[in-house]
């Protein structure tokens, strides 16, 4: 199979790469970050940030940015003209004017044309360090160098050594598949036949991984664009955390901390005797390599400043705002590498039913009864990395703009909804764009959909005094036309959607996203 010509650098272009939000790129989940960690980053609701995301893929979370923020500007970059060329499609239909998106290949962005760009407050490169040439890296960092403010952050997510090492052989087994057929769709499913085959002789280096369940069938639903991006880049290289941090720091940025907020609490990842190993490893550089031999994951996600200049942390933390994610009852479960911890039951008591009246931040939390035992960095932790909270980045209501900004985030979902989840039926990493997070909450395909019926007028019957009926009546409008699903899938369908209008819609309600 042959993906493409010269003009990729070896990169697959035959498929788009899949539309997705993730939170940890937010600023507001960034601001975050540096506070935890007490390091200033100094921006806050008023601010005009100016926003870059390197290898934008269609758009979507730079959309989803420019949609809640309407005093920001966000470009996007990609060297695949599909790619931008359907960004600029859902950036015009939204009427997002404050987002650009620019087909460029970094390999060759210099002189003018690099001096063209505005200073960032922010640039993100996700899901791009691990899959390019040489070339390419030089050029993102040629990029930080001289459009990065002092004082800026870059976000970086690559796959990491030694966790990804076990992906090496078979990204170069599926590879080779894919490319001795015609199709992709061919060479997956030589890929599949060869990988099971292997996994059942037991093989010394093929380990478990989430690569090889993608490849096995064993995780479903993934979309063609997002396979091809994983096992057909010629360039695939993990990285170790120290090699990436030598090349920021050939750009002047220094290492923040993890986004993934459980990852800079060792005792939440490692057992006893590997946190006594990482006590001991004083310098910086040796203490990610332990923590990154000792956890079980393949992809780091560092923040990075110009500038580094520390704040007290306890402080910083004490005053961010956090607002709730979802109304669920029963217990919470921190999702850290070590595992599944459960949150204590008083905390997580006293901190729904206090989020659940509005937002609070991490000081006004921490008095709750219960929660004192936990320090504010912990606190903060514990709740968002259980997904009960999130960071805001601003009060729902303030500022002058806002019912500007809830409008054009409210028409930005709508449209993302339309194009992108129909019929609500399927998995994906989306968002509703909300103004009071300054970027999105995470959703599912079917979420969006579901918030977009719920957006429109309301149908007929949908207030009728029978509780079931809005439920049935949003089911049916979700499922294509004519289709009858078994009754479990009905039943299931009904119980997923009854769960989303109990705990999912008060909290999009609360901050105004619907």
């Amino acid at each position: 199979m042959s993906d493409s010509g010269n003009w990729s650098r070896g990169y697959p272009v035959s498929e788009a790469y899949p539309s997705s939000w993730h939170g940890f790129q937010s600023p507001a989940h960034l601001r975050a970050i540096c506070a935890l960690m007490g390091v200033a980053w100094e921006v806050g609701p008023e601010t005009p940030l100016s926003i870059l995301e390197v290898g934008c893929g269609t758009g979507y979370t730079g959309l989803t940015l420019a949609a809640a923020n309407p005093h920001w500007q966000v470009i996007g970059l990609d060297y695949n003209p599909a790619h931008i060329g359907e960004a600029r499609s859902l950036a015009a239909e939204a009427g997002l004017a404050n987002a650009r998106f620019l087909e460029l290949d970094l390999a060759d962005l210099d002189g003018s044309e690099l001096d063209a760009l505005p200073e960032f407050d922010l640039i993100t490169v996700h899901g791009v360090w691990s899959w390019v040439a040489d070339a390419v890296r030089e050029g993102v960092l040629r990029l930080i160098k001289q459009r990065l403010k002092v004082g800026g952050l870059v976000f970086m997510g690559y796959n990491a050594l030694p966790g990804a090492a076990g992906g090496l052989g078979l990204a170069r087994l599926v590879r080779g598949a894919i490319q001795s057929v015609d199709t992709a769709a061919e060479g997956m499913a030589v890929a599949a036949g060869r990988v099971q085959r292997l996994v059942a002789a037991e093989p010394s280096h093929l380990p478990p991984s989430g690569w090889r369940s993608l490849i096995t069938g064993e995780i479903k639903g993934a979309r063609p664009g997002y396979v091809l991006h994983e096992f057909m880049t010629e360039h695939w290289r993990p990285s170790f955390h120290a090699d990436v941090a030598a090349a920021m720091e050939s750009v002047r940025c220094e290492y923040v901390g993890s986004a993934t907020i459980d990852e800079n609490f060792p005792h939440m990842s490692l057992t006893a005797p590997q946190r006594e190993l990482w006590d001991e490893a004083r310098e910086p550089r040796s203490r990610e390599l332990i923590f990154d031999l000792c956890v079980a994951r393949a992809f780091r996600r560092d923040v990075y400043v110009r500038g580094l200049r520390r704040v007290p942390r306890e402080p910083a933390v004490e005053s961010l705002w956090l607002a709730s994610a979802t109304h669920a009852m029963g217990e919470a479960v921190l999702k850290s590498q070590a595992g599944e911890a459960q949150l204590p039951p008083a905390l997580v008591h006293a901190v729904r039913g206090a989020l659940a009246e509005g937002p609070h931040t991490v000081g006004a939390l921490r008095a709750l009864p219960g929660c004192g035992n936990a320090t504010p960095s912990e606190l903060l932790a514990l709740l968002v990395g259980s997904g009960c909270a999130v960071p805001l980045w601003r009060i729902p209501g303030a500022g002058a703009d806002w019912q500007q900004a809830v409008g054009r985030a409210r028409r930005f979902n709508e449209v993302a909804a339309r194009r992108l989840a129909p019929h609500g039926i399927g998995s994906g990493q989306l968002s509703l764009a909300a103004p009071a997070l300054g970027g999105g909450m995470s959703v599912t395909a079917m979420e969006l959909a579901l918030a977009r019926l719920l957006g429109e007028p309301p149908q007929p019957g949908l207030d009728a005094g029978d509780p079931h009926d809005p439920v049935t009546l949003l089911v049916n409008q979700l499922l294509p036309p004519g289709l009858q699903p078994e009754p479990p899938v009905w039943a299931e369908l009904r119980r997923v959607v009854g769960s989303i209008l109990q705990e999912r819609l008060p909290a999009w309600k609360a901050l105004e996203m619907i």
